[in-house]
């Protein structure tokens, strides 16, 4: 009787682990299948979105060899419809990088310029700056609420009209309140696989 008991369990414990092996083959087939599936090496999405949708004061982001320090962000919303500026800046350069869900994610970098370099009025069909045409793609008002040094009130409505150019460049007006000035920037789009977020500790 002991032996029909040991047998049966020597059985048992046989298919158990037959049946473990067998789900783990299957499980290492599937992720080499997987991997095996062309990737579009210019797809917006690679591992770091949350990363950079959740960007936050004193946060560091690796861009060229070069590590920029978050002082600042500005989140803007548009009837539903967000996004955030943040203020980066190493020992030699700032510029503004901007994140937002646009039918997936969507970074820019941007850099001010004056506006007397600017050829053409704000809310124009079209504007040049450093003979680059600019035409106009969209326009609105936006709520802000400010975080770490930006150079805006803490709060506010913001004017933005934006102008897209050749080879994925972009211009923008800003105007914070009513009755300020404009503020204008040009800038780029980046892939966010170049950019490597190091949130801050805490």
């Amino acid at each position: 009787m002991e032996l029909v008991i040991l047998l049966l369990l020597i059985g048992a414990g046989t298919a158990a682990v037959v049946a473990y092996l067998r789900n783990r083959k299957a499980e290492e087939a599937r992720r080499q299948q997987e991997a095996a599936k062309p990737q579009d090496p210019f797809a917006q999405g690679h591992g770091n979105e949350d990363l950079l949708y959740g960007l936050k004061v004193s946060d560091v982001i690796g861009y060229h060899a070069r590590d920029w320090v978050v002082r600042g962000s500005l989140r803007f919303d548009d009837g539903g419809y967000t996004w955030a500026e943040h203020l980066i800046s190493d020992a030699r350069d700032q510029h503004w990088l901007s994140v937002e869900d646009d039918e997936g994610i969507s970074v820019i970098l941007w850099r001010r310029v004056p506006l007397s370099e600017v050829d053409g009025e704000p809310g124009a069909r079209s504007v040049t700056h450093a003979q680059v045409a600019y035409h106009l793609h969209e326009e609105g008002q936006a709520r802000y609420t400010a975080e770490g040094t930006t150079g805006t009130a803490p709060s506010g409505t913001a004017r933005y009209i934006d102008y897209h150019g050749p080879d994925d460049q972009r211009l923008s007006f800003e105007r914070f309140g009513e009755g300020e000035a404009w503020e204008v920037s040009v800038g780029h789009t980046v892939l966010p696989r170049v950019l490597d977020v190091f949130p801050r500790a805490g």
